[in-house]
């Protein structure tokens, strides 16, 4: 068995609507997606469900061999009905399904299942971040038979994966058990999984010193760098300290329907009175990057051009006499009152509360709104919030994945609600770019206007700290973190 800690309740079980790290560790471990991220050397895609596949000399049609004698869960037997009805669940949700996910299938023009184990993609055109995105951790095939039945799978986890659901105790613990019917003959090593929800940073952290649980790997579960320094003063010969670019950044959102942020004056008098080193050093304790739209590598605006540009630059003092002075002509001389809807987890409480002191240097009053990770979500989706500190994370670093999740028109997690033709422009013509000299000179461009724009404000790209006993082997870092999450090839060493 492995204990791991983790630092919330799933908001639900439904792996089509949900996106947080909380929610999706607990949930793709009981699942399989069509191909994925290799567990040992992240950036290959190899086969999940698909034991081999075929790209057409054109590079538009793909078909996908399935593994045969698959089952669900249940019982009931996996087909590629069930994968077609998944994709297409994704790429057109019925009416009350949210679908995250939707534009990462974007160039998908139809789906086909001409047999019972083999899948036919069709593309509109040639996509290098296909196989990518449908790799994504996150886009797994759900059983069609239960998703037509309930409508979701918001309380039914039935998957395919190399474990299968065992019991949850909100705030306690959520557990997992070895799926002796797995089709990888031999996985999953472990008998089990358990997620000790701890929502407190410190006591996290005991848990792990106190060998209660043996890692903590996740995103905010992760260990902050000086917890990492004392496991290396203390613990260097049983624990293991990995670093890991998350690709998750913190961003400040600002929804563009509603006054004041309609102004776009407003928006840039916010984003140019923030400190962003200061509030790297506030929430990750430094533990991250200073970046723009694309996470910092090889998409991203070059260093020297971003640290020029109004909210980057050093030193502060002419970002703020140039915000007090575009919010004065925008009518609000003497500031405003706002509220700043976060998440209750210490990095995004610390990040919200290090905007509310910066934003007071140019006369607007925060206060700060803290909820769940549920609550949280729905207050984003209906727009109820002023502005809100909330991450955004990835599985790879693609244009495809950041801009086509949060900055094309009509996408769910598109908080801003930003409405750009030219952006909305470049994003198609980037994903059907096949030179990469050409592509990237178009995701320049769309960076350039959103700075422009001001959507958002990025605060940090995150950098997370792994932590776990070295009697756990296999247990590795992602691309992003929502890859490697199936856990089928960790294995515990005897006598450690």
């Amino acid at each position: 068995m492995l204990n791991i800690s983790h630092a919330a309740d799933p908001v639900s079980y439904d792996p089509v609507q949900e996106t947080s790290v909380a929610s999706m560790s607990l949930i793709i471990p009981n699942y399989s997606g069509i191909v994925q991220h290799d567990p040992l050397q992240p950036t290959k895609v190899v086969g999940d469900l698909a034991q081999s596949w075929e790209m057409s000399p054109d590079g538009l049609t793909y078909t996908f061999r399935l593994h045969k004698n698959v089952n669900w869960h249940d019982g009931a037997p996996f087909t590629s009905g069930d994968a077609r009805f998944s994709l297409e669940v994704v790429r057109k949700p019925p009416q009350g399904v949210v679908s995250p996910r939707r534009e990462w299938l974007g160039a998908v023009d139809k789906i086909e299942a001409p047999d019972k184990d083999t899948l036919r993609m069709t593309l509109q055109y040639p996509s290098g971040s296909f196989l990518h995105n449908l790799g994504d951790g996150r886009m797994v095939i759900v059983p069609k038979h239960v998703f037509e039945a309930k409508g979701n799978m918001k309380k039914d986890m039935v998957g395919t994966g190399p474990y299968k659901f065992k019991s949850f105790t909100p705030g306690a613990s959520f557990s997992v058990v070895k799926n002796a019917d797995y089709f990888i003959k031999g996985r999953p090593y472990l008998d089990g999984i358990t997620w000790y929800i701890i929502r407190d940073a410190a006591t996290r952290f005991a848990a792990l010193r106190t060998h209660r649980v043996q890692a903590t790997p996740w995103a905010s579960t992760g260990l902050t760098p000086s917890q990492a320094e004392i496991l290396k003063r203390d613990l260097s010969d049983k624990v293991q300290v990995t670093p890991y670019a998350s690709l998750v950044s913190l961003a400040l959102w600002m929804p563009m329907k509603k006054s004041p942020w309609s102004d776009i004056r407003v928006r840039r008098a916010v984003n140019m009175a923030i400190d962003r080193p200061k509030e790297l050093k506030v929430s990750m304790e430094g533990s991250g990057e200073v970046g723009g739209y694309m996470p910092p590598g090889s998409w991203s605006l070059p260093e020297a051009e971003l640290m020029k540009l109004p909210g980057y630059r050093q030193p502060k003092d002419p970002d703020i006499a140039e915000a007090k002075k575009l919010l004065a002509e925008a009518g609000y001389e003497r500031g405003f009152k706002m509220s700043i809807l976060a998440r209750n987890v210490d990095y995004q409480e610390r990040g919200a509360t290090s905007v509310k002191d910066q934003l007071a240097q140019i006369g607007i009053e925060a206060s700060i709104r803290l909820h769940d990770q549920g609550t949280t979500n729905d207050l984003l989706y209906k727009r109820e919030f002023d502005v809100a500190v909330y991450g955004g994370a990835f599985a790879f670093d693609d244009p495809d994945q950041v801009f086509g999740q949060q900055y094309v028109t009509g996408v769910p997690r598109n908080f801003s609600d930003l409405s750009d033709e030219q952006i909305d422009k470049w994003y198609v013509e980037q994903a059907r770019a096949l030179d990469p000299a050409k592509r990237k000179e178009i995701v320049l461009s769309m960076e350039r206007r959103l700075h422009e724009l001001v959507p958002s404000s990025i605060l940090h790209w995150q950098a997370y700290i792994f932590g776990n006993w070295k009697e756990v082997r296999d247990l590795k870092p992602g691309i992003g973190v929502y890859n490697n999450l199936k856990l089928q090839n960790v294995w515990i060493a005897e006598g450690n």
